[in-house]
């Protein structure tokens, strides 16, 4: 088993990357490195204005760093680093980068999404439309497309996931694997015997991406509900949407990861009616806190929240209110429930885990 690892990664992946690198360095010697600045790298800022003009024939909203022409520069520059080398193994975080490493290297990919997860396919089950879907140029699908296939291993974050590299990217099942991710707001969960909410459950919103994440069809139910008993209450982390908010709505903003535990202590469930979601920490965070979850059917949030919640379709206001209302309803089952689920997710999701498992599989 070797005893190095070379750790390529795109910033901070939601918290994801730092936890696993953190987690990593425990078992292995690693040389991590970010290939976010390299945004700003004045060496590469020819490759920059060629990504951005691919960018623009490609429509409007796709990214530049998801194009050939980017991937393809940020790979000649590592490879002259040495990061390429056959030895040691070598991780790549996420499907972002695109870098198709040599023959005779052995890679692993661990990722929350695919590129093709999140397009329009109706049989697959992350699919998104409009707005909310994934866009890339052909020409980074295709260098995407030729890491994933030349992986030793692919780990995913979750079942969704696994699905599409298996199925629309004709990886053989044995070479792909879930493992799962941690939570960046590790806590105990809260007693089950915690006091009921004396009214409608107090509601909590995760999420910076306000529309992506379903933010103004959320104020929209939330509105009805609270029209009709003032009661209900909302509070948002993360975003802080413009205008005025609706009353019973309290938005905190952006909360570093050390002050998320007061917020989750003070919410009774949590509700994210995400369009898109490449994975849903949060909604492992308030599960294994003992949080019933609102979310929708997209991505792996069936096997996230499982019984321990209501999905709704993204979209759907009528749905969505609907939900929330059972949600106050069933409040004691549910809760019961997500207590229970919790207790088996805090078994697997934590990055030590994930850590051990992709390491062996890369030795």
């Amino acid at each position: 088993m070797s005893d190095r690892l070379v750790f390529l990664h795109a910033g901070s992946f939601s918290g994801s990357a730092a936890g696993l690198l953190g987690a990593m360095r425990e078992l292995v010697d690693v040389t991590a490195y970010d290939l976010m600045p390299l945004a700003r790298d004045p060496r590469l800022l020819g490759a920059r204005l060629r990504a951005t003009a691919e960018a623009r024939r490609a429509g409007a909203g796709t990214p530049w760093t998801k194009t050939f022409a980017w991937p393809k520069a940020v790979q000649r520059h590592v490879s002259r680093k040495g990061l390429l080398s056959p030895q040691p193994p070598l991780l790549i975080v996420q499907s972002l980068p695109a870098i198709v490493p040599p023959r005779g290297v052995r890679y692993g990919v661990y990722t929350d999404r695919v590129g093709l997860e999140g397009t329009s396919d109706p049989d697959d089950p992350a699919g998104g439309s409009g707005e909310h879907r994934s866009r890339y140029t052909p020409g980074w699908l295709a260098r995407e497309r030729a890491m994933i296939a030349g992986a030793h291993r692919v780990y995913t974050m979750g079942h969704s996931t696994a699905e599409a590299v298996m199925r629309r990217y004709g990886v053989p099942e044995e070479r792909v694997e879930v493992v799962g991710a941690g939570v960046n707001v590790p806590a105990e969960p809260l007693p089950l015997e915690r006091e009921l909410p004396g009214g409608p459950p107090a509601l909590l919103f995760v999420g910076v991406e306000w529309e992506r994440k379903g933010g103004p069809e959320l104020i929209e139910a939330f509105g009805r509900l609270h029209a009709t008993n003032p009661a209900w209450r909302l509070t948002l982390a993360g975003s802080r949407p413009a205008g005025t908010l609706p009353p019973g709505v309290t938005a905190v903003g952006r909360v570093p990861h050390e002050g998320m535990p007061e917020i989750y202590a003070a919410a009774d469930a949590v509700v994210i009616p995400t369009h898109r979601e490449p994975f849903g920490i949060a909604l492992i965070e308030a599960l294994t806190r003992g949080l019933p979850c609102v979310g929708t059917t997209v991505g792996n949030q069936r096997t996230i929240v499982s019984d321990a919640g209501l999905l709704v379709e993204p979209g759907d206001v009528d749905a969505l209110t609907r939900a929330l209302r059972r949600l106050d309803t069933d409040y004691i089952e549910l809760r019961k429930r997500a207590h229970a689920h919790g207790a088996v997710l805090r078994r697997t999701m934590r990055w030590p885990y994930v850590a051990r498992v992709i390491r062996e599989g890369l030795a």
